[in-house]
């Protein structure tokens, strides 16, 4: 059985009572507004747009933070995309892709809803990992495009931005201890599968995306 968008905008309203959003009932996703504590956007706005989609008739869920940053006039591509897919093999549930393109850089997180459900905890902790990851990360993505630097945070520093409530307005998108010990068990096993992904591929073959 596939998930309705209506059954979407319950589970959300259960995981965040008082989080405001909107509603495209066309296109069956919700766009949520948050506040952060440390990412800015391109236009200077202290928060992220999530937007909470659903495809495959109900059967799959993506949350995506796009024009997260504009790289176009970046002179550190480069070292963008490296620290990019550094940052995808070391966060679980999140992932980060740059459109060299135009320059797009945006996160997703996604899920198969094999029995067409989504509990409320499991949207919390997606949520919650998105735009926590987005925030510990902020400054070591500014940097290399700024400067080519590539410096990543440690393992606690995004637990603790991912736990600590720094949404404002009164909502709270804190996780509550059983979110901690998933989002340590997983990020754990994050990093051990991204240290396989890099002994196991070739010299020049990249290393693509895996669930």
């Amino acid at each position: 059985m596939a998930m309705t968008i209506q059954a979407l905008e319950k589970t959300l309203k259960r995981a965040f009572p008082e989080l405001r959003y909107s509603v495209d009932h066309e296109r069956e996703s919700i766009s949520v507004d948050i506040a952060r504590e440390a990412y800015r956007s391109p236009e200077g706005k202290d928060g992220v747009t999530v937007g909470l989609e659903l495809f495959e008739k109900g059967e799959y869920l993506e949350l995506q933070c796009q024009w997260l940053y504009d790289a176009s006039q970046s002179a550190h591509r480069g070292a963008l995309s490296r620290l990019l897919l550094g940052v995808s093999l070391r966060t679980p549930l999140v992932q980060f892709s740059f459109d060299e393109a135009d320059g797009e850089v945006r996160a997703t997180a996604e899920v198969v809803l094999a029995d067409g459900s989504l509990t409320p905890l499991q949207l919390k902790l997606m949520l919650s990992t998105l735009v926590g990851v987005i925030d510990a990360f902020h400054p070591h993505v500014v940097r290399a495009m700024e400067t080519g630097e590539i410096s990543f945070p440690n393992e606690e520093t995004i637990v603790r931005v991912t736990l600590d409530d720094q949404s404002g307005d009164d909502v709270s998108l804190a996780a509550p201890l059983e979110i901690g010990e998933m989002l340590k068990t997983l990020l754990a096993e994050s990093r051990l599968r991204g240290r396989k992904m890099w002994e196991d591929a070739a010299p020049g073959r990249s290393v693509g995306r895996h669930g």
